[in-house]
């Protein structure tokens, strides 16, 4: 690093000496002035007249690439994955809420294998199965993950089966207890198989951890600054910027060789240089957005198999998806709908305007003046 840095400060000094000469030399052609001295009016407006929409149509279609990635994102958030880390966690809860129900009924109370599950056990693996179809239309999860989740669901009802065998051999305490085991076995792998050793998980609940976890994963790369965001918004920037250097350069020029200012280029010129600002501050207040519902959601993780789980899990949904509504994403891109065709209209008034200044001026007649000079 130590060996970089010199040559990185040569670079650095380079660049800035080669932009100190290239400054005034851009800011020349900018305003109309070349080599030859001062440009030809009618091939200026011309050139211009073609320049100026094709630089604000390019960085109005950067950003809105770029803000239509942020928001594309924040849609996926809040509509898909929230919905299935939602389901996925209430899964988890229920079926762990099931079990410790059976248990309770078919071997610890002391009246054990005297009385049916009841409701209690029958609620809770409803709402489990409600849980993983919930996770299921989402539309959040990938064809790996979707085929887990019918494995998911399959290990449920042969969970279900066991435990429902279980308790119509309730008169028999070796077939109760044989049943209730097997069953929480299968929901939660077998205590002598466990160790330290990762491996694929195999169990109704390491499985559901495992979807949880990978859905995380990709909810901090969603929250993230994503590569094409990135590059659509610095190119915004750098064409934006281009296109007022040169919308100066042109108002300049109309303002020293036809002595008018232009009212109609900078009305035009205004939304283009506008809306790439109000995208991006849009862009990053979802964005800020994105990060506090990861972390919201992140934190059901937390959640243990307790009778307040499920209500903890909906505040925790709750308060993700207010921390969504409060930046606005509808509204956005709804801001964002009207803003860029809007500046489109204005780039192209641009060019219109210039086409309008520079018919006075044919280009055959300015040659012809020229060559009898």
């Amino acid at each position: 690093m130590r060996r970089a840095w010199p040559a990185v400060q040569r670079w650095a000094v380079t660049l800035g000496r080669y932009a100190a000469g290239a400054g005034p030399a851009l800011w020349a052609r900018a305003v109309g002035r070349g080599p030859g001295g001062r440009r030809a009016t009618a091939a200026f407006l011309r050139r211009r007249m073609l320049v100026l929409p094709a630089l604000a149509l390019l960085a109005l279609a950067l950003a809105a690439a770029a803000y239509t990635d942020v928001h594309e994102r924040s849609e996926r958030l809040r509509h898909r994955s929230v919905p299935a880390l939602e389901g996925l966690a209430q899964a988890r809860t229920s079926l762990g809420l099931a079990q410790a129900q059976a248990e309770l009924r078919l071997l610890t109370a002391p009246h054990a294998g005297e009385v049916e599950l009841g409701e209690t056990y029958r609620s809770r693996m409803t709402e489990a199965a409600q849980s993983l179809n919930r996770v299921a239309q989402a539309d959040a999860l990938s064809r790996a993950q979707e085929q887990e989740l019918r494995v998911v669901s399959g290990l449920v009802v042969a969970y279900g089966d066991k435990i429902a065998w279980a308790d119509r051999n309730r008169d028999s305490d070796v077939l109760r207890r044989a049943g209730v085991e097997y069953a929480e076995d299968l929901l939660s792998g077998p205590a002598s198989t466990k160790s330290a050793v990762p491996r694929d998980p195999t169990a109704v609940l390491d499985r559901i951890r495992k979807l949880e976890l990978q859905l995380r994963d990709e909810n901090a790369d969603l929250a993230a600054w994503g590569p094409l965001t990135l590059t659509a918004a610095g190119a915004a920037l750098l064409t934006t910027a281009l296109f007022g250097f040169v919308t100066v350069g042109t108002a300049l020029f109309l303002r020293d060789r036809l002595r008018l200012v232009s009212l109609q280029l900078a009305a035009g010129a205004l939304p283009v240089l506008l809306t790439p600002v109000l995208l991006a501050f849009g862009g990053a207040q979802e964005h800020d957005a994105q990060e506090s519902l990861r972390a919201e959601v992140a934190a059901l993780r937390e959640v243990d198999a307790d009778p307040g789980a499920s209500t903890r899990i909906e505040e925790a949904t709750d308060t993700a998806y207010a921390r969504m509504d409060a930046a606005n994403p509808d509204g956005w891109s709804l801001t964002a709908g009207i803003a860029v065709p809007v500046a489109g209209i204005g780039a192209l008034a641009c060019g219109v305007t210039l086409f309008l200044y520079g018919k006075p001026y044919p280009a055959g007649v300015t040659r012809r003046k020229r060559t009898e000079a």
